[in-house]
């Protein structure tokens, strides 16, 4: 079994809501994640798009979303511009200011006997700290306190990297951490967990995959302290599945 990412954070909310109920998200994080991936590719050829070349492919992936996903209210168009500005913005203030030792690129981590996490990241180094390398995890909102709670990504991007680092001496690295980045609001924090403790959260996570904490969805999905599946989707109730 392959899992994403997303799924994974989706599944580890509530085993209910994965694959049949899909989360709800907004388009921000999506098109800032498909922008970074085409920013980077470009930098490390040694290109360097302008801001309105940013933007002009932040906007396609935007115009493209919002197509695909069909009764999306165009009302929200003009917000959703505006925060993919400042998303841009975002973008080229970490990546102009870091070097790309890697752009972003595919992984894949064996987290069960029967289950392979993927995902991407782009792998960046401060022009202060030449022997520390960075997974750059871009975030959207959702920040609510402090100091930084990681979630299982986190912790799978650092233990990828740490097997990718040794295969790159070149690179001189000693140490390494995950860059939480979000595009909004203007925050960011690292994260820089040692592998042991990164395996464990992993393993847990695999536990998880392998069985049901829940039975089927009820009334107890009312009280469910985690964020809504979808803002339309009624929650069913036993005798509805």
């Amino acid at each position: 079994m392959t899992i994403t990412e997303r799924t994974l954070l989706d599944y580890l909310e509530c085993p209910l809501r994965s694959p049949a109920i899909p989360a709800w998200e907004s388009p921000i994080l999506p098109c800032a994640e498909y922008t970074a991936r085409w920013l980077t590719a470009e930098l490390a050829k040694g290109h360097a798009p302008t801001c309105a070349d940013t933007r002009g492919f932040f906007e396609n992936e935007l115009n493209q979303m919002i197509s695909f996903q069909k009764g999306s209210p165009p009302k929200k168009y003009a917000l959703w511009l505006r925060k993919g500005i400042h998303a841009c913005f975002r973008l080229r203030e970490i990546l102009w200011r870091c070097e790309i030792l890697q752009p972003v690129t595919p992984y894949t981590l064996h987290i069960h006997p029967q289950a392979v996490l993927t995902g991407e990241y782009a792998v960046l180094r401060s022009s202060r700290r030449k022997k520390h390398a960075v997974a750059l995890y871009l975030r959207y909102q959702g920040v609510k306190i402090r100091p930084l709670v990681p979630d299982v990504v986190s912790f799978a991007r650092c233990l990828d990297l740490g097997t990718l680092i040794p295969n790159h001496p070149d690179w001189g690295i000693e140490s390494l951490g995950v860059l939480h980045y979000w595009i909004s609001p203007d925050l960011s924090a690292e994260h820089t967990p040692d592998r042991e403790a990164a395996t464990q959260v992993m393993l847990g996570a695999a536990g998880v995959l392998s069985g049901h904490p829940f039975p089927v969805p009820g009334a107890h999905c009312l009280s469910c302290p985690t964020r809504a599946c979808h803002p339309k989707l009624p929650i069913p109730l036993s005798s509805d599945s």
